[in-house]
């Protein structure tokens, strides 16, 4: 819901609105339009099973694109890669400390926590690599890789090279293995010398929107592995789906939920089958979400 949310919001399928919040966009808009296009594009070939489906529906949009006259192609495909950021290696433990700032990092920390097990477990659902009851092997080595990631992603002065709920686009059209995030890699890295027209396809919304809704579309089918006969699992749960794309945050879903079942499974008397970390992070989100700005 989540993802598919905030590619219809992107493309302008979805926009805002004084009145209800959010309301359907002008069809007729050329962005809009267009990503309609490419969803359509993307569902006929996905229809046919055909390989790459979402790639050729992406290629297909950045074309129409171009004669549209939405894609500004830029002087030069290539340049050299800038320099590091000014904020490298740039960090004031001390500050921490001076400015109070404990409240930001705990919840930062709760966040990063639960948006990247929230991502995993959702992509690694969706591949298959989780067991029949839900639990996902050698998730060590994942978290430990996205930890290291986001560690070194902030010590060289980006944004956190975490696990994004992209990435399981890749999955869509087959991924299933590391391999697949090695591929990715090594293509990200050579798109450093092709900065110029990777900036002029990220500033159309339209090209990578319909994947994004696709893909939303193709995870949803977990929610059919839910118990929907246990009222303490499913509210829960519900909640969670709910309010991931209505407050924009996958964490604040999964805190709620957090919140919501120790507490409904203490009403009906079966406490002891809460873990004792479900109660340990029942109190943590409550205080993070009502005492802390998220």
């Amino acid at each position: 819901m989540f993802i598919t949310f905030i590619g219809l919001q992107s493309s302008g399928i979805i926009v805002d609105s004084p009145a209800t919040l959010l309301t359907l966009g002008s069809l007729s808009a050329p962005m809009t339009l267009l990503t309609i296009i490419g969803l359509i594009v993307s569902l006929v070939l996905m229809s046919y099973r055909v390989k790459g489906y979402l790639f050729i529906g992406m290629l297909v949009a950045a074309v129409i694109a171009a004669f549209m006259g939405l894609l500004n192609l830029p002087e030069k495909f290539m340049s050299m890669p800038t320099g590091l950021s000014a904020t490298a290696f740039q960090m004031d433990i001390g500050g921490v400390f001076s400015n109070g700032l404990y409240a930001v990092i705990f919840t930062f920390l709760l966040i990063t926590l639960f948006d990247t097990t929230g991502t995993m477990l959702g992509v690694a659902e969706q591949a298959g690599l989780t067991t029949k009851d839900g639990k996902f092997p050698r998730s060590r080595g994942a978290l430990l890789a996205d930890a290291v990631g986001t560690t070194a992603g902030a010590v060289l002065g980006t944004s956190p090279t975490s696990a994004y709920i992209e990435s399981s686009a890749g999955v869509a059209v087959g991924g299933r293995t590391g391999l697949t995030a090695v591929t990715v890699s090594v293509l990200l890295g050579l798109t450093l010398f092709f900065s110029p027209i990777v900036a002029v396809l990220a500033a159309v919304p339209a090209i990578t929107a319909p994947s994004l809704i696709i893909v939303g579309f193709l995870m949803i089918s977990v929610v059919s592995k839910i118990d929907w006969s246990d009222f303490e699992v499913v509210f829960p749960a519900f909640l969670i789906i709910v309010l991931m794309p209505l407050t924009y945050s996958i964490a604040t879903g999964i805190g709620v939920g957090f919140i919501a079942y120790p507490i409904l499974k203490a009403v009906k008397g079966k406490w002891r089958e809460v873990h004792p970390i479900f109660y340990l992070f029942a109190v943590l989100f409550f205080v993070q979400l009502v005492f802390f700005a998220h």
